[in-house]
């Protein structure tokens, strides 16, 4: 993938997390913490261990285990999508300003992968 792409790609996604932190919906919620991850992934290699202040994203007050309302669905939907966010932001200018050794800087790549 070309650095170029990642760049638009992850615009694209920015742009998709900020519609869900407007206006929460679970299914596409669902679909960009899916999509957001493949991206990452693919560019930073698979994470198979996540520091732990990722791990309490979301943790509501509520005991474990607990079914959430809908008020605490939508809280934890916006905080999880503000923290991938902020991953997100700060992985596209880290690209934009170095680049990263997994992308090309070649722009016919951006043709073939469409």
């Amino acid at each position: 993938m070309s650095r170029r792409r990642f760049l638009v790609l992850t615009d694209q996604l920015i742009a998709d997390g900020e519609a869900v932190l407007a206006t929460p919906d679970w299914n596409l919620f669902r679909a960009w913490l899916l999509n957001s991850d493949e991206l990452l992934e693919r560019v930073w290699g698979r994470m198979d261990r996540y520091h732990l202040a990722w791990l309490n994203v979301g943790r509501d007050s509520a005991a474990p285990g607990s079914a959430l309302d809908a008020p605490g669905t939508d809280r934890f939907m916006a905080e999880v999508a503000s923290a991938k966010l902020a991953v997100l932001r700060t992985m596209r200018s880290a690209v934009e300003q170095r680049g990263a050794s997994m992308l090309s800087d070649d722009p016919d790549e951006d043709e073939e992968e469409r």
